[in-house]
């Protein structure tokens, strides 16, 4: 089920059954609780954007503010970090508009987003209006390939490649991310990647407990000592190497407020 289609269900479930968020909160606090006995910690340690981009100026371009999208400063990061390597190779699950990678096709050198194809998606229910604005942002991109295929049987071995810069925004079920992430780190990953996963959290600095348990139980142990959070992003993110990071917090902090700028980039009318 789309992201769409499930907030319009939860919306008209909540409407109706108002004590079915009880339910939510729980749920989120017993992937909590899991984490916690697993693995003895409730959160991944944070990382400032500022440190990721010492120069502090960000641009975020295009960005559609519709639901289901990312945050900018989720767009901002993947924008940063493609920035990192000199001829960026960038791979992403799950496309939906295109917003994500068609922000990193501007400072990248080639790019590939995979989805489920338009005949799956329809076989799976999913309304055609949500299905048509898949990759409307990206389908005319020259740098940017689009695989339609299922990431969940998928043979990631054929690709017989590595990629610089990952970003796995699928199927958000605890299973699928779990097999997403084994996956990139078994056969894309070298040992510069860097691995974003979007909705860690539902919002900046309130953890999903599900998607977190899904990434550490899909990540190799070895690496769960460079498994973070973005701070205020809905993003986690694997980063080799040595990095500058702070204890969670759900607190806003007066020095990481943003300024934005807005423009429109394209109007048809």
């Amino acid at each position: 089920m789309s992201k769409l289609s499930k907030l319009i269900k939860a919306t008209s479930l909540l409407l109706r059954k108002p004590y079915l968020i009880n339910k939510i909160i729980d749920d989120n606090e017993v992937w909590m609780k899991e984490v916690e006995q697993a693995y003895g910690i409730n959160g991944f340690q944070e990382i400032k954007l500022k440190d990721l981009n010492p120069k502090g100026e960000m641009q975020v371009k295009p960005f559609a503010f519709l639901e289901g999208g990312s945050l900018p400063t989720d767009l901002a990061l993947l924008r940063i970090l493609a920035l990192r390597y000199e001829k960026c190779k960038y791979f992403e699950i799950g496309t939906w508009r295109g917003e994500s990678v068609a922000n990193v096709a501007e400072v990248a050198e080639e790019c590939t987003s995979m989805n489920l194809s338009e005949e799956e998606m329809t076989e799976i229910g999913l309304d055609p209006l949500y299905i048509d604005q898949h990759a409307m942002f990206s389908e005319e991109l020259n740098n940017v390939t689009h695989l339609k295929e299922n990431s969940l049987d998928f043979d990631f071995n054929s690709m017989n490649r590595r990629f610089d810069l990952i970003f796995i925004d699928g199927d958000h079920h605890f299973d699928s991310i779990c097999k997403d992430s084994s996956n990139i780190f078994k056969h894309l990953v070298h040992e510069n990647s860097i691995v974003v996963w979007h909705d860690y959290a539902w919002q900046p600095g309130h953890i999903r407990y599900e998607t977190m348990a899904a990434i550490l139980k899909g990540v190799p142990e070895e690496f769960h000592k460079n498994l973070y959070a973005v701070r205020n992003t809905l993003c986690a993110i694997y980063f080799p190497g040595a990095v500058k990071s702070y204890m969670p917090s759900p607190v806003a902090i007066r020095e990481e407020a943003f300024e934005i700028n807005l423009n429109t980039i394209r109007d048809n009318e």
